[in-house]
């Protein structure tokens, strides 16, 4: 009886233990197929270093682009183009590639008038936004109320003193529904102003990429029509467990390669893995992004706008062919005898 049940224990001892191995081969199986670098990290938001009340500032625009106008909305890292976010158009959750950039300030920080609130910028985020002819839009949020209002950035709109620049934004400038009507006829639609927009707004992007291996990773959720999402770019060697830049889109596309062309025209990619699926209904599919020669040159011609014209030392113009020194015409004069040549004689 004994020998019985020690032989049950056992029996069932290996069934656990095998019940185990199971589940752990099938735990494997799942993560396997999210790229190893990747698997179950912490979501990572690209958190702008700024003060409290002006991320909360930028929070509250983000939830009137995403939950009112069906926009998408993506924050930019600090940088020196004076941008804090842009939204995007989209057409029934498709990209379209029409970009509105934005500065975002508290009203905490601001002037007011009777019925008027004035900001103030940088003039060299002017100069750079009308070199690159871009429609920014500068929305200010009072982060206690939940007001916010709205401005375009234009010329005749603008007082320009020293160093800085101003405008005043209406009280009655609500961002609300009107307001996306008036954004819609602001932003371009031509080919060619899109990728002047693309360019400008992720010059940072771009300088961060140069001369870096980087990894751009989609997820891709399976429906009637695809819809990418959930964006990490992972710049450099020896990739950390978060992203260096993570963004949450939510696009509606036929395929990766018209999002990629959209959104980021400056870049050239390959697949870096096999696409790889998990849970049966999310497609993961990792890129290797680099540079087009446009992008660098690009780089290069906005260094050179920087840094202004250099000091190059003022070219000689050749001389005649003809042309003797002074110290050429008297050794000729010597090797005939004279001591004297008709220059010296004329002295």
């Amino acid at each position: 009886m004994v020998r019985f049940l020690q032989a049950g224990l056992i029996a069932i001892c290996k069934l656990v233990t095998a019940a185990l191995a199971l589940l752990a081969a099938g735990q494997r199986r799942i993560l396997s197929a999210i790229p190893p670098s990747r698997q179950l990290q912490p979501r990572k938001r690209n958190i702008l270093q700024l003060d409290p009340a002006t991320r909360l500032a930028i929070e509250l625009v983000e939830k009137v682009f995403i939950r009112d106008f069906r926009w998408s909305f993506r924050r930019l890292p600090e940088s020196n183009i004076g941008i804090d976010a842009r939204a995007e158009i989209l057409e029934n959750g498709w990209p379209t590639g029409r970009l509105l950039p934005l500065q975002i300030r508290p009203i905490s920080c601001l002037e007011k008038t009777e019925d008027h609130y004035i900001h103030r910028g940088e003039k060299h985020h002017l100069d750079y936004w009308a070199r690159h002819s871009l429609p920014v839009c500068v929305i200010i949020v009072d982060t206690e109320t939940g007001l916010i209002l709205w401005q375009q950035i234009e010329s005749q709109l603008s007082e320009e003193t020293g160093a800085e620049w101003s405008i005043a934004i209406p009280v009655t400038n609500l961002l609300d529904a009107s307001a996306r009507l008036s954004f819609e006829g602001a932003i371009p639609t031509d080919p060619e102003s899109l990728m002047r927009s693309a360019f400008a707004l992720d010059l940072t992007l771009m300088e961060q990429m140069q001369d870096q291996t980087t990894l751009f990773v989609w997820d891709e959720w399976g429906d009637t029509t695809a819809i990418f999402c959930n964006l990490r770019i992972y710049i450099g060697e020896g990739q950390e467990q978060e992203p260096d830049v993570q963004i949450d889109y939510h696009l509606r596309a036929q395929n990766l390669h018209d999002v990629m062309v959209r959104l980021f025209p400056w870049a050239s990619y390959s697949y870096a893995e096999p696409i790889s699926e998990y849970s049966g209904e999310v497609a993961v599919h990792v890129l290797e992004v680099e540079l087009r020669p446009e992008a660098r040159a690009y780089l290069e011609a906005e260094n050179f706008l920087a840094a202004g014209y250099p000091e190059d030392e003022v070219p000689l113009a050749p001389e005649p062919e003809d042309f003797i020194t002074e110290e050429e015409e008297r050794e000729f004069w010597r090797s005939r005898g004279t001591p004297h040549g008709p220059r010296d004689r004329h002295d």
